[in-house]
């Protein structure tokens, strides 16, 4: 058997090395009227084909397509299995600091396009975002607790925020994510994949069948009382309670969905 196939493989591979050559010293005009013509009896050839003919084409590229996707992730997953990362040459990006004259962001030099300008930080100055305020309508400033936790390590609560910041920031929201998340089952790197749209699921404004407050009915009730809720769950139980004390009385004061929560 493998007798008949070596010479029919070579015979195919000397013919797709001659028509490769022969395209190669063909001009663009005359490339484009070859695919023109070669398009036009793809069309006339479907239009003539019936109900079964039709069908078995489909099945044929859908096989087709299905063979070139498994040659695909075989040799992603043979090129992943001999993987050496000590041959692996080091790209080096250089220092993040070439800062858009537009939005003062900071950038990699290779991101800067030939006059000088970046595209991915504000489409060369043309986007143009509206200063945050806070509720009251007054320009708001990153809040110096915050800015603090962020970027001083000498606050003695540097690393914990670091550590813990994901807990912080899913303890005050006002609203829960709503979606279908994609499960990648096999080897490689997470990806964190969703189906369809993503929704913000928010609830009644008071709990109800003796729940414990949750987003944005903490917001309705005392910080005092809604602080204490939210150090008290589960997820939370690596908070400070004196951190979320201070996130929750800043969004109260500044943050314009809070204000419409509020109870008088």
């Amino acid at each position: 058997m493998n007798t008949d196939e070596e010479p029919i493989a070579k015979r195919w591979r000397r013919t797709k090395e001659r028509k490769a050559r022969w395209l190669a010293r063909q001009s663009q005009e005359s490339l484009d009227r070859i695919r023109a013509v070669d398009a036009a009896a793809y069309r006339r050839r479907i239009e003539t084909e019936t109900p079964a003919q039709s069908q078995a084409r489909r099945e044929r590229y859908a096989e087709a397509h299905h063979l070139v996707r498994n040659r695909q992730s075989q040799r992603i997953r043979d090129e992943a299995i001999h993987f050496i990362e000590a041959q692996v040459e080091t790209h080096n990006c250089g220092p993040l600091n070439i800062i858009c004259q537009f939005r003062k962001s900071k950038n990699f030099a290779a991101e800067r396009s030939s006059d000088g300008k970046f595209t991915s930080c504000c489409r060369k100055g043309k986007i143009k975002l509206e200063k945050p305020s806070d509720a009251l309508s007054n320009d708001f400033l990153y809040p110096n607790f915050l800015l603090d936790l962020l970027t001083n390590p000498n606050n003695p609560d540097y690393k914990h925020f670091h550590d813990n910041i994901r807990s912080y920031n899913s303890a005050v929201p006002f609203a829960s994510m709503g979606t279908k998340v994609v499960d990648f089952r096999g080897g490689g790197p997470y990806v964190f994949k969703v189906h369809g749209e993503i929704r913000h699921r928010t609830s009644h404004i008071q709990s109800v069948n003796g729940q414990a407050p949750q987003y944005a009915q903490l917001y309705v009730i005392d910080s005092i009382q809604a602080t204490k809720i939210r150090v008290n769950h589960p997820a939370n139980e690596q908070c400070n309670l004196r951190i979320l004390d201070q996130i929750d009385r800043f969004f109260r004061q500044h943050n314009r969905l809070s204000d419409t929560y509020r109870m008088f």
